[in-house]
């Protein structure tokens, strides 16, 4: 092995076992605004879902093959859930643990998100990609924009505030078709 080792972004759909259910906690307690256990649970339980998962792998310098045989996988740093509905399909959550922000791990995921949905609207004719983003939150905004996603309205005062005001959520939507 040489002693050059880089890393490489692993997505994969997510199990629904104990130790991911911890990894995602985890990851939720990184955050201002986090699912709840039970809310986990619900997700990783729901056949209308897909929850993809991101992880760094260590790589040779060479390729990202095995290092000594076996793959080397680190902690999971980052999810995205989306739903299947009848005529569209919704992303409820992208999350990235705070320490890994601004790796493009938040890009990946909504990439592997817009096509799961593709993939969907190619055997069942859904129309639509939607999501939600807290108004405070323009770098997320500013990663679905130049996604393709638009802005279709406000939901006022739809986020709670550790302070107990409210916040607007902004609906966005991509077409699938």
């Amino acid at each position: 092995m040489s002693e050059s080792v880089s890393r490489r972004l692993e997505l994969r759909e997510l199990a629904d076992d104990q130790a991911t259910l911890l990894a995602l906690e985890a990851i939720e307690a990184s955050q201002a605004h986090g699912l709840s256990q039970s809310q986990l649970i619900d997700v990783l339980n729901d056949d209308a879902r897909c929850v993809l998962g991101a992880w760094w792998q260590a790589c040779e310098s060479s390729g990202c093959e095995s290092l000594d045989g076996e793959t080397s996988i680190e902690e999971l740093i980052g999810f995205v859930v989306l739903a299947h509905g009848p005529f569209e399909a919704e992303i409820e959550a992208i999350t990235v643990h705070a320490a890994q922000r601004g790796q493009g791990v938040g890009a990946r995921l909504l990439a592997a998100a817009i096509a799961q949905a593709r993939d969907w609207q190619r055997d069942s004719g859904l129309e639509r990609l939607l999501l939600e983003v807290r108004a405070s939150n323009a770098a997320a905004a500013a990663l679905y924009a130049k996604a393709g996603f638009t802005r279709d309205g406000v939901r006022k005062g739809y986020y709670p505030l550790v302070d107990g005001g409210r916040e607007d959520a902004w609906l966005m939507s991509l077409p699938l078709v």
